[in-house]
This record gives C-alpha cells, structure tokens and sequence, in this order.
C-alpha cells in the first residue's frame, strides 16, 4: 500500500465518527415528523369518527402508522362527500352517511336513515316494499351485501327495520318479503342469509311456481350472532342474546340466549341457565 493510499483510507476513516452523529439527527427529525404527523392524522379521523357517532368518548389505537390513517382519513372523507350528494334521494337522514364506490339503491325515497350509517363498496338495496326500510344509528353493511325487498312487482316485499349498532358482513342476503325486523346490537358474519319467504309445494301436481306462498317474517332481537353462511327461514324469530352457529340453518323459533348449530338447527346449550331473563 503506498502512501497516498494510507493517507486517503486515514483521511476516509476520521470522517465516519463525524458522520454519525448526523445520521442520528436526521433519524430523529424523522421520527419527530412521523409521529407529529401520526399523531394530527389520528386526531382528524377520530373527530370525524366522534362526529358522525355522536360520542365524544370514541378512540382509535394509537398504533397504526401515517399511511394508515391518511388512508382511512380519505376512504372516509370520500365516503362522507357521496353521502352528503346522495342525501337528499333518501326518505330521511339524521345523521352523516357514507357511501362506498358502486352502490346501488333503487327507491332510496323509501329508506329513512339514522346516524352514521355506512354503506360499503358494492352494496345493493332494493327498498320497494310497503313499510319501506329504517335503518337505526350506527349500522355498517360491508361490500357486496344485498338487501332486496321485492322480486316480482305483483308481489311486493312489506318492508324492514334494522336497529342501532348492527354489524353486517360481506356478501350477506335479507330478502324482504315478509316483514323483517332486526334488533340491537346483532353481529352478521360473511354470507348469512335472511329469507322471509316459503314457496307452497303440498300439491304434487301443479306447479310449485302456481301454489303461492307464505310470507310470516323474521324477527332477530337484541344483541344476537349470526354466523358464517348461517341460514334464518321465515316464520322464525331468533330471541335475544342468542348465537347461530356457522352454516347453520334455522327453521324454528330459537329461545333466547340458546346457542343453535347444525342443519337444521338444534340447540346445542343456552348461555344462561334456562328461563333467565336479562
């Protein structure tokens, strides 16, 4: 090694303590950013939260990063804005809606909305009905849900009433033909299907399609869980308090706080001993 290569690795190897303390700055500065930046993305999604709910007291987890919550802020604030543009085709609004991308309403004139309502991405509601549909403060219905009031206009749906705090998830079906009413507080997994309706079939020799049809309605009370893919028939009323297991498929009443799985569903145990109330 010469001595103009000593000079140069001697000269290269003073400058790198030199360096670091720059490098721990500026790793600081950025941290000091994200987490101011953090901290104003937070404040702005749970005012809006906190807004469209009414409750003062609603937080968030302080641990999602800035991408995050700059994401949500702008998937909710684009929601909020079709909401505020689609308000006035509704029946009622009591509060801020939000609308995702692609949803579909046919006879929005006859759904009265509560507050903060949310209607995700590829939504479909189909409101022809006599009763029309009410939706309670606080409900969700995630992407691809369908709810559908009438099939065939002779015959119309009688209309649907969805309590406060209810959670639907995707792909979920409520077919309206009887009247169908939903509680407080009811969780729906993926997929779960409403059906109040039943075809006549006793006469072996018409037609199915000619023997009419019953429509007795469904009722789900308050602070019920529907599972993945479970099935409700009409004519059922599932009590409070109860779950409906995965796959299941309800044809009887469900007495409340049971715990029914099975097809057709049976009542595996009760959450509470038999015959207490809340």
């Amino acid at each position: 090694m010469t001595s103009e290569d000593r000079y140069s690795t001697s000269d290269h190897n003073q400058g790198l303590p030199e360096a670091y303390p720059q490098q721990a700055s500026e790793s600081m500065f950025e941290q000091r950013t994200e987490k101011t930046r953090r901290s104003f993305l937070l404040a702005a999604l749970e005012k809006l939260y906190q807004w469209a709910k009414r409750d003062p007291s609603y937080r968030l987890p302080d641990w999602f990063s800035s991408e995050i919550l700059l994401s949500e802020l702008w998937t909710r604030g684009t929601m909020a804005l079709r909401g505020v543009l689609c308000r006035w085709r509704f029946q009622q609004v009591r509060g801020l809606v939000f609308i995702g991308k692609d949803v579909r309403i046919r006879s929005a004139g006859s759904i009265a909305l509560g507050r903060s309502v949310t209607l995700h991405d590829h939504v479909t509601i189909d409101a022809r009905s006599r009763q029309g549909i009410t939706f309670g403060d606080n409900l969700t219905i995630r992407e691809y849900c369908t709810i559908e009031c009438t099939g065939v206009l002779r015959f119309p749906g009688e209309g649907l009433v969805i309590g406060n705090d209810v959670g639907i998830s995707q792909y979920a079906f409520i077919g309206v033909r009887g009247p169908v009413r939903i509680g407080n507080h009811v969780m729906m997994g993926p997929r779960v299907t409403i059906y109040a309706e039943n075809h006549n079939f006793a006469d072996p020799d018409t037609l199915i399609s000619a023997q009419g049809a019953t429509r007795l309605g469904i009722v789900i009370e308050d602070d019920c869980w529907l599972g993945t893919g479970c099935t409700i028939l009409d004519g059922v009323t599932v009590g409070q308090g109860s779950v409906i297991a995965a796959g299941c498929v309800v044809t009887k009443d469900v007495p409340p706080y049971a715990v029914v799985g099975g097809v057709p569903g049976r009542i595996l145990r009760y959450r509470k001993p038999t015959g207490v109330q809340a």
